[in-house]
C-alpha cells in the first residue's frame, strides 16, 4: 500500500503539469486569440473544438507517458526516482518561466498585422526573457539545496494546480465576456467565376489595399504605359478616405453608413452590406454578382448573393496547427528566440478544406499570373465583379516586376510599380476580350499610406487613396484629372450614376470646393476608441485637419 502511496504522489505532479500545460498551448491559447479577435476568423468556436479537444487530449497523454517513461527508468533500473525527480523539476520551470512569459510579459509584443518585426529593437524584453530564465533555476536550484530534491517536487502539484485554475478563470472570463460563444454564420471566397465577364454590361470595383495617391501619381505619371492604361479614365487625387484601415474601409465603401462603435463591429459590417444600395441595384437588375476578398464579414442574406461565396465550416487541421503553433511560439518564446515563429500575420484564412473549391487568394503575384495567363469567360448574363487585392501593403516583398525580393530590403515604391502592372494586366486582359468598352471601372485603395509610413500613433496621412474611374463606353484621347474635394461618401451615388451609364466626367457634379470632409481617425488593433475629425483642406495635408470633438468608444 505504502509503495502505491508514493507511486501516486510520485506521478501526480507529472500528471497536472502534462494537464496545465496540453491546457494552456491547446485549449487556453487558442481559444483566447479567438475570443479577442472573432472578426479575424472566418470559422468559429465550434468549428475549432473538434480540432482542439482531441490535440489537448493527445499532448496531455503523450507528455505524461513520456514522463511515465522516465519515472519508471529511474525508480527500476536505476534503483532511485531521483533522475525522475530532476527531470520533473526541470520540466516545471521550463514551464513557469513559459507561463510567465506568454502570460506577464507579452504586453509590448508587435500586432501581427503583416508588419515585419525588428526583434533587436527589443533590447529590454530580451534582458527581461533571459533574467526569468536565469533566475527562476537558480531559486529552484538553491530551493532544492535547502529542501532537497523530492521535498522540491511535491511543491509542483499544487503551484501547477494553482496556476492550472487562474487559467480556467480567465478562461472562463472572456468565454463570457465576449461573443466567442455565438454561433456565427461562416463564409469564404473562392475564385470561382473569377474569370468571367459579360459581353453586355460589366461593374467592376478593383481594390488595392494600401496606395497613396500622390505618392503614387508622383511614382508613375512620367511612365506612358501609365498614361495610357488610365487615359479612358478620372483621376480624382484630391479623394479623402472615411478610416485609415481596411477593417472599416470597405463596408463603408459599399454602403457609406458609418461605423461609430455603436455594435460590435461584426454587426456593423453585416449592416452595411445588408444596406448597401449598389449591392441591390446590381443583384435586383439581374447582374452575376462576385465579392473577392480573403477577410470580410456578411450575413447569411447577403453573402448568398454573390456566387463565388461559400460557407465553409470544415478546416484543414495541418494549416490550423501550423498557425497556432507560430502563434504559441510568438507568444511563450523567449524574446531572443521569438524571430524562430516566422510570423508576421495570420493566415487562418487559409485553413480551409473543402473539395472542388479554390479559396480566393488576395496576394498581388498570383492574381498577375492569373490576369496574364488564363482565359476570360464571356457571358450573356451582366456581370459584377468586387476584387480586393493586396495592393502595396506591406510587406514590402515584390521588386517592380514582381518577382520575390526579402519584405526586409523592398521599398513601398517598388510595391506600388508592381501593383500598377498588377492594374494594367486586370484592365489590357479586358481590352483583349472586348469587354472593357462595356465596363464600369472603379479602381481605388481602400486608404492611403503616404510614404510607405507606418504609423501606430499618428496616421492621419493614411486619408488619401487612389480613385480612378471609367464609366461604361467612356473614351479619352487621355487622362482626366479632377481637383474636387472627393469623399468616401460620396461613393454611393458615383456608383448608382456609373450604373445607369454616366461617364467619369459627369460624376460628382454637386461637390464643389472648399468643403469640409469628415474623418474617422483610430490606432490599428485600438478599433474601440475612435476620433472624429474634418479634413478642411486638401486630402494630402496634415495640417488642415481638425478634431470636431466627438469620440465613439466602446
Amino acid at each position: 500500500m505504502k509503495k502505491g502511496v508514493q507511486f501516486f504522489k510520485d506521478l501526480l505532479p507529472a500528471l497536472i503539469l502534462s494537464l496545465t500545460t496540453s491546457f494552456m498551448f491547446f485549449i487556453f491559447e487558442p481559444i483566447s486569440l479567438y475570443a479577442n479577435n472573432i472578426n479575424d476568423f472566418w470559422f468559429d468556436l465550434y468549428d475549432m473544438l473538434p480540432l482542439l479537444l482531441p490535440a489537448f487530449l493527445i499532448s496531455t497523454l503523450v507528455i505524461f507517458i513520456i514522463l511515465l517513461i522516465c519515472y519508471f527508468i529511474s525508480a527500476k533500473f536505476l534503483k532511485k526516482a531521483n533522475s525522475y525527480y530532476a527531470i520533473l523539476s526541470i520540466f516545471f520551470c521550463v514551464f513557469l518561466i513559459t507561463y510567465i512569459q506568454g502570460n506577464f510579459l507579452s504586453g509590448s509584443l508587435p500586432g501581427v498585422n503583416g508588419e515585419v518585426f525588428n526583434w533587436r529593437e527589443y533590447k529590454i524584453d530580451s534582458i527581461i526573457s533571459v533574467a526569468l530564465w536565469i533566475i527562476v533555476f537558480l531559486a529552484s536550484f538553491i530551493v532544492i539545496r535547502k529542501i532537497k530534491l523530492k521535498k522540491f517536487v511535491s511543491f509542483i502539484s499544487p503551484i501547477t494546480g494553482a496556476i492550472f485554475l487562474m487559467l480556467l478563470v480567465s478562461f472562463a472570463s472572456f468565454l463570457l465576456t465576449t461573443n466567442a460563444l455565438e454561433d456565427k454564420f461562416t463564409s469564404k471566397a473562392t475564385f470561382d467565376y473569377y474569370n468571367q465577364v459579360s459581353k453586355n454590361r460589366n461593374f467592376f470595383i478593383f481594390l488595392v489595399d494600401a496606395i497613396d495617391s500622390r505618392s503614387f501619381d508622383n511614382l508613375l505619371k512620367d511612365d506612358p504605359d501609365y498614361k495610357e492604361t488610365f487615359k479612358d479614365f478620372t483621376y480624382y487625387q484630391d479623394t479623402v478616405s472615411y478610416y485609415p484601415y481596411t477593417r472599416d474601409s470597405i463596408p463603408y465603401i459599399f454602403s457609406q453608413i458609418p461605423n461609430h462603435n455603436e455594435t460590435d463591429f461584426s454587426e456593423y459590417s453585416k449592416k452595411a452590406f445588408e444596406n448597401s444600395n449598389i449591392i441591390k441595384t446590381l443583384n435586383e437588375n439581374n447582374y452575376n454578382m462576385y465579392f473577392y476578398d480573403n477577410d470580410f464579414i456578411m450575413g447569411r442574406d447577403s453573402a448568398s448573393i454573390f456566387k463565388n461565396i461559400s460557407n465553409k465550416t470544415k478546416i484543414n487541421r495541418e494549416n490550423f496547427f501550423a498557425e497556432i503553433t507560430r502563434y504559441n511560439l510568438y507568444k511563450y518564446l523567449p524574446y531572443p528566440l521569438k524571430g524562430k515563429a516566422h510570423i508576421e500575420n495570420l493566415s487562418f484564412w487559409r485553413s480551409d478544406l473543402e473539395e472542388g473549391k479554390v479559396d480566393f487568394d488576395w496576394r498581388d503575384k498570383p492574381n498577375y499570373d492569373i490576369y496574364n495567363n488564363e482565359e476570360l469567360e464571356v457571358v450573356n448574363e451582366n456581370v459584377f465583379h468586387f476584387i480586393h487585392l493586396e495592393g502595396a501593403h506591406i510587406w514590402f516583398n515584390l521588386d517592380e516586376n514582381l518577382n520575390p525580393i526579402d519584405k526586409t530590403v523592398g521599398t513601398y515604391s517598388q510595391k506600388q510599380t508592381a501593383t500598377f502592372k498588377v492594374i494594367k494586366a486586370y484592365l489590357d486582359r479586358l481590352k483583349s476580350a472586348d469587354t472593357y468598352d462595356n465596363a464600369s471601372i472603379v479602381i481605388l485603395a481602400d486608404h492611403g499610406y503616404k510614404d510607405g509610413v507606418w504609423e501606430y500613433d499618428y496616421i492621419n496621412n493614411r486619408f488619401n487613396p487612389i480613385l480612378y474611374i471609367k464609366g461604361i463606353k467612356e473614351t479619352h484621347s487621355k487622362m482626366h484629372r479632377s481637383d474636387k474635394p472627393i469623399s468616401f461618401e460620396d461613393l454611393g451615388d458615383a456608383f448608382n450614376d456609373l450604373y445607369l451609364g454616366k461617364p467619369s466626367t459627369e460624376l460628382f457634379k454637386n461637390i464643389i470646393s472648399p468643403r469640409d470632409r469628415t474623418i474617422i481617425y483610430y490606432v490599428w488593433n485600438e478599433e474601440d476608441h475612435m476620433i472624429e475629425e474634418i479634413q478642411t483642406g486638401k486630402a494630402w495635408d496634415e495640417t488642415t485637419i481638425k478634431e470636431t470633438g466627438n469620440v465613439f468608444d466602446r
